[in-house]
């Protein structure tokens, strides 16, 4: 991360809209394909490739590619392949699968219908691309071939609890995985033995027999300096209160670096999703309340961001950097989605969700 960070002026330059709400995006290595996880079982494409301007110059329109299916619950996750043209998705079901992301019609090169027991939450690869760490709800992080799909290793460590989130650090060498409380734990790839515990207590309490539980991601910044956990500060239950939050830590030294507390109280509860720009800015996208939600770019070390955006982007659930940093990807949920209950349109149908992903161009 440089010393001088870069403030940056996103400029909106087209919107996606599929037909359904998903969970997450990712961009390809290549930059080719924008990609989406689904409620509706499948994966969602689109080739960048072939984004064009429909005559407003601001906005631009991206092709679709034909979804990916296969899987049996909502899909939960997906990485690409840092070499490979393949991908790797995760869904609720526990199933773990590789495909070609390029292929016009993908067919699964492996799958593991039980790669754990129920919902597979996060996957992380390593930067050779050899192998791939999951972690799920049965509290088990684990590691496989990204060749055939084979079990390496698996690993404890934290009691049985929800592992929501994991990450691979730049080297290769370590992993670190967050839980339904909280802990953060470093782990030796090779050996599975945990090397220490970040502190990340506060993102859980419990309230009246409740798991608060804000932990939902961990991130590594380019250069593995700087671990990143996003999620909430729970202050209370029943209907979820909290602030958005991010903790950024000193990697070498196990510190914490910075806390940021961000967007709106009781508006922005959950830093759902988070990176950090190669100029070292901070991007995280949050959720909270009904219309609710934000984008937003932070500097290290101050208090206010320098951007934040609502304009149509929110309850954001994903967020990515194309592979050169210039253009970042959220979906959101669109402005007046159902709650369970609502009433039937005047065509007599049940309006669904669907999650605009909003382009933005970092300049």
């Amino acid at each position: 991360m440089s010393e001088e960070v870069v403030a940056f002026e996103p400029k909106p330059i087209g919107t996606i809209t599929p037909e359904c709400a998903l969970t997450t995006v990712r961009y390809s290595p290549c930059g080719r394909v924008l990609a989406g996880t689904g409620f509706d079982q499948a994966i969602h494409r689109w080739d960048l490739a072939k984004m064009e301007n429909p005559g407003d110059e601001k906005m631009f329109a991206v092709p679709g590619l034909e979804k990916v299916n296969g899987h049996n619950g909502f899909v939960s996750g997906l990485e690409f392949h840092p070499k490979r043209e393949i991908a790797f998705s995760a869904d609720s079901w526990g199933q773990l699968k590789a495909w070609p992301y390029l292929a016009e019609k993908p067919e699964p090169i492996w799958a593991l219908p039980e790669a754990h027991d129920g919902w597979l939450r996060d996957l992380a690869i390593g930067d050779d691309g050899d192998w791939i760490a999951t972690c799920g709800r049965d509290g088990i992080c684990r590691i496989f071939s990204t060749i055939d799909g084979g079990l390496l290793a698996k690993f404890g460590g934290h009691d049985g609890e929800d592992v929501f989130a994991i990450a691979v650090h730049p080297s290769g060498k370590w992993a670190v995985s967050g839980d339904l409380r909280g802990r953060i734990l470093q782990w030796e790839v090779k050996t599975g033995k945990i090397v220490r515990e970040f502190d990340g207590a506060d993102f859980h309490t419990l309230h009246r027999l409740q798991d608060l539980a804000g932990l939902r991601k961990l991130y590594f910044s380019p250069d593995g300096n700087t671990l990143i956990a996003g999620g909430s500060l729970p202050t209370g239950g029943a209907n979820f209160r909290g602030r958005a939050h991010v903790r950024m830590f000193d990697f070498e030294s196990g510190k914490v670096a910075q806390d940021v507390v961000i967007g709106d109280e009781a508006k922005d509860v959950f830093a759902h999703d988070v990176a950090l720009h190669p100029e070292g800015c901070l991007v995280a996208c949050t959720t909270g309340q009904s219309g609710s939600g934000n984008l937003i770019l932070h500097r290290p070390g101050e208090e206010e961001p320098i951007f934040k955006s609502n304009k149509g982007t929110i309850n954001c659930h994903g967020l990515a950097l194309s592979p050169d940093a210039k253009q970042v990807a959220v979906s959101a949920t669109n402005r007046g989605s159902n709650a369970n209950g609502r009433r039937l349109d005047k065509e007599g149908n049940y309006p669904h969700n669907h999650s605009p992903i909003f382009l933005f161009e970092l300049v």
